[in-house]
């Protein structure tokens, strides 16, 4: 190929891919008030999967995320179960503490016919260096809990 041809498809691969990128606040941390819990969904950029946007659900909270992005959100204490399908159904259940934060991770792994979601409680000091390279995206249209 022409050296012309190789700049100008990596330029235009370069905003294509650019252009994917979640475009909101990035994350900041925020203290949680004592009678409720924090619960933060968040998906770190990969190429992988890219184009496989699950939508989300924990608690009442529905969000597609794309890859780069993070919502958080408050809860009422208790059981909390997040899911996500595609060819398959990825479930995490975990009981949420009140004043205290949680961090679930989606990944896409490979699947038979496409990505599938998978989710991880993760740590929160390792968490907050994943997250802080998210920008916030708003949830889906049709939750019906208040951030």
């Amino acid at each position: 190929m022409k050296p012309k041809t190789v700049a100008a498809a990596a330029a235009l691969l370069a905003l294509v891919l650019g252009g994917c990128a979640v475009q909101g606040r990035a994350y900041q941390p925020e203290p949680v008030p004592p009678s409720v819990s924090m619960i933060h969904i968040y998906r770190p950029y990969h190429y992988y999967g890219s184009l496989v946007v699950p939508r989300v659900t924990c608690a009442r909270q529905s969000v597609s995320l794309k890859p780069g992005g993070y919502y958080s959100y408050y809860t009422n204490s208790g059981p909390v179960t997040c899911s996500a399908s595609t060819e398959a159904t990825c479930k995490l259940k975990f009981d949420a503490k009140p004043g205290e934060q949680y961090f679930v991770r989606e990944e896409i792994v490979p699947g038979n016919i496409v990505g599938r979601a998978h989710f991880t409680l993760v740590n929160p000091d390792a968490a907050r260096e994943e997250i802080a390279k998210c920008h916030q995206q708003q949830p889906t249209p049709d939750s019906d809990a208040p951030r």
